[in-house]
């Protein structure tokens, strides 16, 4: 099986494209440095040539929503008609649980980039070509999140309450929507319902830095409530919160 991995550099394309060779899946990764722009087209359908199954984990990093729409909306339409013009029989796009919710992301630009992406998608393929899977945030989005927003000894944070999970995790529930034999969409979550900023602080508090950890309500009361978590029956993941944090320690502190 030949499966085509766009934004196969990033955080969950880099793991997923490792999970699927560790399972004897023959990758192709379309990025940039391979010649494969999705935004521009370059390269996307000769990528897409002879592929089995194409996963969409293409991101940008943005807050602002006319880039997100664009950008996300564009790579889809991009990779949506070159899988159709190479008849691949399975694309699996990866978003966000609640994402395109008018009621979560009408204050978060990056969700409504997310929400166009699954839009122009569903327009494009059929419920028999494509499967979206709408995952949690990441453990490693709290680490992101400080590397970001952090300014000396002070880092603010957005609360943002949900079932995180780890990335790894995150991958190998992608490789089983791609290599599995079934249709429809699959929602995959973390085990613990945690304010995201909590944990930013437990990340912190190990790096010893920075000092202080802000939590700041940004992005519409949604984001602080339920709108983040599972509406239905989802895909739990095994990796707690304090066993991602043992196994962060045991990293930092080497």
């Amino acid at each position: 099986m030949r499966t085509v991995v766009f934004g196969a550099s990033g955080e969950i394309g880099r793991r997923l494209g490792e999970t699927l060779q560790g399972r004897g899946i023959e990758v192709v990764a379309a990025q940039r440095s391979a010649g494969v722009d999705v935004y521009t087209g370059d390269g996307v359908a000769r990528a897409c040539a002879g592929a089995d199954v194409v996963v969409d984990c293409v991101n940008v990093t943005t807050t602002r929503a006319k880039v997100a729409v664009d950008f996300f909306g564009t790579a889809a339409r991009r990779i949506a008609e070159g899988a159709v013009t190479a008849g691949v029989g399975r694309v699996v796009c990866l978003s966000i649980i609640n994402a395109a919710d008018p009621a979560v992301n009408a204050k978060f630009g990056y969700y409504q980039g997310k929400g166009e992406q699954e839009r122009v998608y569903r327009e494009l393929l059929g419920p028999d070509v494509l499967r979206v899977v709408h995952s949690a945030q990441w453990f490693e989005l709290a680490e992101q999140l400080l590397a970001r927003t952090s300014l000396g000894p002070v880092a603010v944070v957005p609360r943002m309450r949900c079932r995180p999970l780890a990335a790894a995790d995150a991958a190998d529930a992608v490789a089983d929507a791609a290599l599995e034999p079934v249709h429809g969409d699959v929602e995959v979550a973390g085990p613990e319902v945690i304010d995201l900023a909590d944990l930013a602080k437990e990340v912190a508090r190990q790096d010893g830095s920075p000092r202080w950890v802000i939590p700041v309500r940004i992005g519409g009361k949604a984001l602080r409530t339920d709108g983040l978590l599972p509406r239905g029956e989802f895909v739990q993941t095994e990796t707690t919160v304090e066993a991602w944090l043992a196994r962060r320690g045991e990293r930092v502190s080497r």
